[in-house]
């Protein structure tokens, strides 16, 4: 038990540490394919300004909106912190915790749950451009977490294992990136509706929406929600790793690829003007979800086949 906790505790502290550095390369990232200069003046070449903006934050006041619902409007930003903290736990290090063993599952139910405190967020607001922000982000989500889950339905059905640690020892001789290409494509787009990362930010419409369902939280509670979505890029970085990757996680080229996934988060933001949002779900709901459930179907015949020759 106290191992488990050591290693909950050690996990979300470098959680935490790579969310504060990775928004320190998407700046310097993003300023190198802008031509200009990024953060330069904290210390060397600015690689303690994300520690400066957290000071920063913290010490701002937190104003409220007085028709808000209070409780709701303070306990979201820390329901969605925690939610997005606590998928974590699937993370495939060395002293795995016993409950893991379908971690996937375990995925889909705390992205369910992180759904519902965004809900929160933006009823509580009491805020016309919150609650609009609030429905775009839920209508997308639904419609997109159909197809994270046919994704993962597919690569579970494919290498017969449900924990992400585990899911390389069935693709040791073709992984899954290229045994089902046109899957892996439907999955890089899809983690970005779920992200809500450009071009799919619809959520944050700053033309429209001025910041869409956070517009009324500043000081802590924004941090908190920076700090969620940022874990939530961070992981699907890693799990898009784990599952179309043959690597394990000791290897040096685990390593490579989750950063390289990292960088694809960053690039789609420099390089893509935001859709329109009826084209969004035009996309999904006509080209991307029946793609996927074709290669789901697939994928269970191809599996039943190999069942019964073997």
């Amino acid at each position: 038990m106290i191992l488990k906790m050591t290693n909950t505790l050690i996990l979300m502290i470098c959680v935490l540490l790579s969310i504060a550095f990775f928004t320190l390369m998407e700046r310097k990232y993003i300023s190198f394919f802008q031509n200009r200069k990024g953060p330069n003046k904290t210390l060397i070449s600015g690689i303690m300004q994300p520690i400066s903006d957290a000071i920063k934050l913290l010490g701002k006041e937190m104003n409220m909106n007085i028709k808000s619902n209070s409780m709701m409007f303070l306990l979201s930003p820390c329901a969605n912190l925690m939610c997005s903290l606590i998928v974590w736990l699937i993370f495939p290090f060395k002293f795995e915790f016993a409950f893991m063993k379908m971690s996937s599952l375990f995925m889909l139910s705390c992205m369910s749950m992180n759904m519902i405190s965004l809900m929160m967020m933006g009823w509580a607001s009491n805020s016309n451009y919150a609650f609009i922000g609030m429905v775009r982000t839920i209508s997308q989500l639904v419609s997109y977490e159909i197809n994270l889950m046919l994704v993962i339905i597919t690569v579970i059905t494919v290498t017969s294992q449900m924990n992400f640690k585990m899911m390389w020892l069935n693709q040791l001789y073709s992984p899954m990136m290229i045994f089902i290409l046109p899957l892996f494509f439907v999955w890089m787009l899809t983690i970005l509706a779920e992200t809500n990362r450009t071009p799919f930010d619809f959520s944050e419409g700053e033309s429209e929406l001025v910041s869409g369902f956070n517009i009324e939280y500043s000081s802590k509670s924004f941090m908190m929600l920076f700090l969620a979505e940022y874990a939530s890029i961070l992981l699907m970085s890693m799990i898009t790793t784990c599952m179309f990757c043959v690597f394990q996680t000791s290897n040096i080229m685990f390593l490579l690829i989750y950063f390289m996934n990292c960088l694809y988060f960053i690039w789609t933001r420099a390089t893509f003007p935001r859709f329109r949002y009826d084209k969004l779900m035009k996309m999904n709901w006509t080209q991307i979800l029946p793609v996927t459930t074709y290669i789901l179907y697939y994928s269970m015949i191809y599996k039943i086949y190999c069942t019964t020759k073997s």
